[in-house]
């Protein structure tokens, strides 16, 4: 009963953004004047123009509804561009509960060795402070300025959509933050099971240490691990929007943003129900895998 009034604060969050959306936006938009998104509020709009060959619709006009730069009806346009976003974010949970829990395990496991775990978990909690949109940035830069070969090209692309090479830097600019949370959540859950008297009796009994960590340990560590990853996507939710314009990827955190330049708000209510949503479910999973008894 508790869990489902807990899950009952997801649909409710996105009720009251929605209200106040559906009242704030349109006034609010009134006040300013429609720009590019590209060149940022101080540039105007340009006239339309004809579409010419292989010309995207998106790249004509602004200032008018999404819709129509598109050629979409608004909930086709927001199903194609979420389902962008929600590559990004399923591919982080795979990396961020992968690597996040190994990289805990083993500083957990490590724990006497002050220098090389504090260490560890110093580089994943510098790398938690920083938000992802210096991540993509960072990552981007270092690709443009290491990564291009004699002939001047690069070997992974820096901005753009495409499920194949494109996807690797917008992923791992939405995946590092998640994993750095993960791992130090995980790793003083790890320590603190191996310091337990059950554990104890186990190395005792002479047990290999590989099936302690697998059948002891990980077990009491995962639920925490999966609070870390629902607190570590939630940093990546509230940076997709700029993420997402850095590399062009054009997802529903790119349309939030596009809504806002273009003064639509029924694009913008739309994609930030989504964003919000998407935030809510993620505080959620935290909030459920945190531990409220201690283990046995």
């Amino acid at each position: 009963m508790n869990v489902a009034v807990r899950a009952a604060r997801v649909p409710l969050v996105g009720l009251v953004l929605w209200g106040a959306l559906a009242v704030v936006a349109p006034l609010a938009m009134t006040r300013y004047a429609a720009y590019s998104l590209v060149n940022g509020p101080g540039a105007l709009c340009a006239p339309p123009v004809a579409a010419g060959v292989g010309q995207p619709p998106a790249s004509r006009t602004c200032g008018v509804p999404l819709t129509d730069l598109y050629e979409m009806s608004l909930p086709a346009l927001i199903a194609d561009t979420g389902m962008r976003s929600a590559v990004l974010l399923a591919g982080a949970a795979i990396i961020a509960l992968t690597l996040g829990v190994f990289i805990g395990a083993v500083c957990g496991a490590v724990r006497r060795r002050a220098v090389a775990s504090g260490a560890v978990l110093a580089v994943t909690g510098l790398t938690a402070a920083i938000p992802s949109f210096f991540v993509a940035y960072f990552l981007q830069i270092a690709v443009i300025v290491f990564g291009a070969n004699a002939s001047g090209s690069r070997f992974l692309p820096v901005y753009g959509f495409g499920y194949d090479e494109h996807i690797v830097l917008p992923l791992l600019a939405v995946a590092i933050p998640a994993v750095a949370v993960t791992a130090q959540l995980t790793a003083a859950r790890v320590s603190d099971v191996l310091d337990s008297e059950f554990i104890t009796t186990a190395n005792a009994k002479g047990l290999m240490q590989s099936w302690i960590m697998r059948v002891h340990v990980l077990p009491h560590a995962l639920p925490v691990a999966l609070e870390g990853l629902g607190s570590g996507l939630r940093i990546s939710v509230a940076s997709l929007p700029i993420v997402e314009y850095i590399f062009q990827w054009k997802g529903i955190g790119y349309v939030a943003l596009q809504s806002i330049a273009s003064r639509d708000p029924a694009a913008l209510t739309a994609s930030a129900l989504v964003l919000v949503t998407l935030f809510a479910l993620l505080s959620f999973i935290a909030d459920i895998g945190r531990p409220r008894f201690a283990y046995r």
